[in-house]
């Protein structure tokens, strides 16, 4: 029986890195657009399903890492990826030892 070698992946194409990358990316584009002041003009939430979420309690008090609103539920959703990167590297670097 022929020895398969395995197929080495190259580093930014594996998707642990890219779930990272876009989490990473994210925060920098909204620090800088809290910090300028460029804030999108979205829609308004308000009566929604995301309005209401926005303005739950536990999500005011808790998640506030914004001042505006919409990027406090970013930065959850985006965070969700972020689990699943470090759980996909965590393994990446575990099965290479």
């Amino acid at each position: 029986m022929a020895n398969k070698q395995k197929k080495s992946i190259p580093f930014l194409k594996k998707t642990w890195v890219s779930s990272i990358g876009v989490f990473l990316l994210s925060q920098i584009i909204f620090i800088t657009c809290e910090a300028t002041g460029w804030i999108p003009n979205y829609r308004e939430i308000g009566g929604t399903l995301f309005g209401r979420i926005t303005e739950s309690s536990i999500f005011r008090e808790w998640f506030t890492f914004y001042e505006t609103p919409n990027f406090n539920l970013l930065t959850i959703c985006f965070g969700i990826f972020l689990v699943y990167g470090i759980i996909g590297a965590i393994k990446n670097c575990t099965s290479n030892s």
